[in-house]
């Protein structure tokens, strides 16, 4: 079979928006696409025939996901039509709806089918209503999710804030957990009317909070933003338009109810969107939305404020919603930009007191926490590894403190069933739960849910008390780190081994063995004359053109000295306790992996890690010199292992590779 690369992958319109109605029978404040229900609008939405027509033209060239929406989808008489022609050959399906219209056969008919999103606007009927301008809207809405935890529909409840119920939202919060295991803020910046009209302006602006406020209710996720942000730069073509980046990288399109599509359901910009009333899907994917990435207008360019702006790099300006702002999308909006302001402010105060950086085998590892990072956190073996900024290789850690809900299910293929941890695979996820049996019923205390790659840790426990407490030993608040770090070291060619660690004159030493072998003597031995690493675990790693280096970690055992310096490796020594001192050479690189192997740190040990560790483990047997130290408690060893590295480096000078380039010489 011959397998053809490719350098970039088919533009495909995977994920399909679609508007049916933008009419509704409430009649919210903070609305900015609700049209009043008349003849004429009717008249110019797609028809039934129409829609499925658009739908089978965009499946045929990939889309799978949908999203529903409106004003309110089901006001359309032909709902079921429409949506049971999506659900039905799809593989994921949502609708956002105000929940007033729902009856137990449409429950019945989303259950199974779809992921619902339901709005409430306020705690109680009275405030809920006065928002809605629908005076029984809130007991509808009620009603509505009642058929629908009836049916068994997976839903959840989305409430928005604003000054008409910001007095009661406490209560709204209260209310969401109530109705729904899940529940959501909605979108708190209000954004102004479709279309333009400004008494409906001016009324949506008198519903938005003060920035300061907005923060604090919807706190932005930092680490989420710095991951974009990398992605975003990554994937940069420099090119400063307005609407370059949505059209260049984008999967998604939007559909309104008259069969306008666009990239976007905030482009509102009539030259920016393509009529499906006069030409079909692919045409406006293939040719018009394309066409517009490549376009010179004016119009496409961003107002050069932006650019001079100290916070241009943070901000997540978007160029439809300043559209609806000015009626253009050159100039930013005040408001905005205000929060904007806020929003930074609170990113200056989380990377100063709940985000630090360590670094540990050449590998930044950046742990973010809600509850304040201090000095006392973690132990003082763990603060050696801090660094101030971030490296390239970045692993990033979040700290949740609370459990959230799930299913043993839901997790995936459970790999590994032994106290205290249950280890699950699911795709690309790996999820190692933390749990305890007390009278045969087992607890739950710790999840950690990890990427493929262990870039990225999501680590959720049952409370902050033990975080609080501090002098925590790992940064993951496992019993140790290893259990996860020495799976992320295998994708980067290197591993622990039960060793103590040295830098003797510029030169990185292991003296490998398991407990009792000697490590922690040879490391008191060697205490005054070189710089122990780590008297009990350290990292060898393989760099590409480089060779292997050795790096101390904190996981120590008696002696708590340990360093975050590294250097190359130059010898392997496998300790035996004796009553003499000699050092006797392992020519076969057969024995020297034989000897290896049971001295790894083993992390999850399947086929996989067999196959990732055995070249690994093959290559240092074959690279490194390796000797059978017998030795005793007189230091004796200490002048022949000197005399061995001056054999091995007769002009005494110590090249140091570059990814070591913080050797201790």
């Amino acid at each position: 079979m011959i397998v053809k690369k490719v350098k970039t992958l088919p533009r495909l319109p995977l994920e399909g928006s679609i508007d049916l109605t933008y009419r509704c029978n409430n009649n919210c404040r903070h609305c900015w696409v609700v049209e009043p229900d008349t003849s004429d609008v009717r008249r110019s939405e797609l028809s039934t025939g129409e829609w499925l027509d658009i739908i089978n033209q965009a499946r045929a060239m990939g889309t799978q996901e949908w999203a529903i929406s409106g004003g309110e989808p089901l006001l359309r008489g032909d709902f079921v039509e429409i949506f049971s022609h999506i659900s039905g050959k799809s593989s994921y399906c949502s609708l956002n709806t105000n929940g007033t219209l729902i009856t137990p056969v449409i429950a019945n008919l989303l259950k199974n089918t779809c992921s619902v999103m339901v709005s409430v606007y306020g705690a109680d009927a009275e405030v809920n209503d006065q928002v809605t301008r629908n005076p029984g809207s809130f007991d509808a809405t009620m009603a509505g999710i009642s058929y629908l935890s009836e049916a068994g529909v997976r839903f959840l409840v989305q409430i928005v804030p604003m000054r008409d119920n910001f007095h009661q939202w406490d209560e709204m919060k209260a209310l969401a957990q109530r109705l729904s295991p899940v529940w959501r803020m909605g979108a708190s910046t209000l954004i102004l009317s479709a279309s333009g009209d400004q008494p409906r302006d001016e009324e949506i602006q008198a519903q938005r909070l003060a920035p300061a406020q907005l923060i604090g209710l919807d706190p932005p996720n930092i680490p989420y933003q710095e991951r974009q942000e990398k992605d975003t730069a990554s994937h940069s073509t420099g090119d400063r338009r307005t609407y370059s980046h949505c059209l260049s990288h984008s999967k998604a399109f939007h559909v309104d109810p008259t069969g306008s599509l666009g990239f976007c359901c905030y482009i509102r910009e009539k030259h920016l969107r393509y009529d499906l009333k006069k030409g079909s899907f692919r045409q406006g994917w293939e040719a018009f939305l394309p066409g517009l990435a490549r376009e010179e207008q004016k119009h496409v360019l961003f107002n050069q404020v932006c650019f001079t702006c100290e916070l241009r790099n943070d901000c997540q300006k978007c160029p439809g919603v300043s559209f609806l702002e000015h009626r253009h999308a050159e100039a930013p909006s005040k408001y905005l930009c205000q929060v904007e302001k806020e929003r930074h402010q609170f990113k200056r105060h989380w990377k100063t007191h709940h985000q630090r950086c360590f670094q540990i085998a050449g590998i930044t590892i950046e742990v973010n926490s809600p509850q304040a990072i201090k000095k006392t956190t973690f132990s003082r073996s763990i603060n050696v590894f801090a660094v101030d900024q971030p490296g390239d290789d970045v692993i990033q850690l979040e700290h949740f403190f609370s459990l959230p809900d799930w299913d043993e299910k839901s997790l995936g293929r459970l790999v590994h069933d032994q106290a205290p941890w249950l280890i699950y695979n699911k795709g690309e996820a790996w999820s190692y739960v933390g749990c305890v049996t007390q009278d045969n019923v087992r607890r739950i205390y710790r999840l950690a849910i990890f990427d493929d790659h262990y870039s990225r840790g999501r680590l959720f426990a049952d409370s902050d008390l033990r975080f609080r407490k501090g002098n925590l030993n790992s940064l993951a608040m496992f019993p140790t780190d290893q259990v996860w770090l020495a799976q992320a070291l295998l994708h980067r060619k290197a591993f622990y081994f039960h060793s103590c660690g040295l830098i003797v004159d510029g030169n990185g030493l292991l003296f490998i063995g398991h407990s009792r072998a000697g490590k922690t003597t040879v490391a008191k031995l060697f205490a005054d004359r070189a710089e122990v690493l780590c008297d009990d675990r350290n990292i060898v790693r393989h760099w590409p053109g480089q060779g292997w280096c050795v790096y101390g970690t904190w996981s120590h055992g008696e002696l708590s000295r340990v360093s975050p310096f590294s250097a190359p490796l130059k010898g392997m020594f496998f300790l035996e306790k004796a009553r003499d001192n000699t050092m006797i050479p392992i020519e076969n690189p057969m024995e020297i992996r034989k000897r290896l192997f049971p001295c790894l740190v083993r992390p999850l040990v399947n086929p996989q890690w067999w196959e990732e560790i055995w070249p690994l483990v093959s290559n240092i047997a074959a690279a490194i010199p390796a000797y059978v130290l017998r030795f005793d408690r007189s230091g004796a060893i200490v002048p022949l292992i000197r005399e061995l590295l001056y054999d091995m480096t007769p002009d005494r000078v110590h090249v140091v590779d570059h990814e070591c380039s913080n050797a201790r010489v």
